[in-house]
């Protein structure tokens, strides 16, 4: 067994995990996976989740802590730890530090949707959030797109500066901008991803500021959970998931949903448009993630068969471990 950690996770090239999160994608097509409901443990305001997913030769199983006020002793609000197994015996393979990979894989779907669902020629963007997921965000909109001006808002002027500086040192060619409101974000990018884990939206702007863009709501995982206003999805040509449990799990689709501001049949999944694609001219777009195992498994196998691979060049990482 081995033990992958967080600095083997940070040296792995992005287009292989970005391409692990498109696979994962095109298995829901052909459902070559069993992937049960994950179970939420809440306790105050704190939250436990626990992700199982089965493919024919692995498996994977996430352990998750999902703690708002962590960042009152320094420390990351998402923490975890994921095992990879051999579906054959059920042996362990690997075990990875969940937030580590959480946070790559949940950018890299962040990624594929700008990929997908953002002109390729866009030139400014914003995010907002400057925490773990903000900073994976942005290096995932950055790494898929030639973006000009980075808007960043967060009410901490020093962490957004901060993320700001660590951008800018792997990706050249772009300049940021630390926004006094978010409003100011809105109005001046072209794409919009919020990773907050906000109760109530994170702006408020006219439909005319709306037009035209693309947002990205990667924060929000339970229904008391609100990062776009309603105006977002109301005024919106597409909207899409990463799977439909965000239809309950998210109160940026579960809330609309209820008021009646969007029907079901207007929500796609996404993966729906691997083979076909969109078109995304004055298109005004919605995209919601939570997330889901089937993720995690295959930037888990993704992640293993790169750390054992000693053939054709591949990067080692991963320290063998013996329990």
């Amino acid at each position: 067994m081995i033990f992958i950690n967080k600095k083997d996770m940070q040296g792995i090239d992005q287009r292989i995990i970005q391409q692990a999160v498109e696979n994962a994608y095109r298995s829901m097509l052909t459902k070559d996976y069993n992937m049960p409901d994950r179970m939420h443990v809440a306790d105050r305001e704190n939250m436990l989740l626990l992700m199982p997913c089965f493919s024919k030769q692995f498996f994977v199983t996430k352990l998750v802590s999902v703690f708002p006020g962590a960042y009152q002793y320094g420390k990351p609000s998402v923490n975890g730890v994921v095992v990879l197994n051999d579906n054959m015996s059920g042996q362990p393979l690997a075990i990875m530090d969940g937030a580590a990979l959480t946070a790559q894989r949940t950018g890299a779907v962040g990624g594929v949707a700008v990929k997908m669902l953002t002109k390729q020629n866009i030139e400014t963007a914003g995010i907002i959030g400057v925490g773990v997921q903000g900073f994976e965000q942005a290096r995932y909109l950055l790494f898929n797109r030639r973006i000009k001006t980075l808007y960043i808002y967060t009410r901490k002027a020093d962490a957004a500066r901060d993320m700001g500086d660590r951008l800018v040192k792997e990706f050249k060619g772009f300049e940021y901008i630390i926004c006094d409101q978010p409003e100011q974000l809105v109005e001046q990018s072209e794409v919009v991803i919020a990773a907050t884990t906000s109760a109530n939206p994170v702006f408020e702007v006219p439909a005319k500021q709306i037009y035209g863009k693309t947002f990205i709501s990667i924060g929000s995982f339970r229904p008391d959970m609100q990062e776009f206003p309603n105006l977002v999805i109301k005024s919106c040509d597409a909207v899409f998931v990463d799977t439909l449990f965000a239809c309950k799990e998210s109160g940026d689709i579960a809330n609309p949903l209820k008021q009646g501001i969007v029907n079901q049949k207007m929500i796609r999944v996404f993966a729906d448009l691997l083979d076909n694609g969109y078109q995304v001219e004055k298109q005004t777009i919605f995209f919601k993630s939570v997330g889901m195992a089937l993720f995690d498994l295959a930037v888990a196998i993704a992640i293993y068969q790169l750390s054992t691979n000693q053939n054709n060049g591949a990067q080692k990482i991963g320290q063998q471990v013996n329990f």
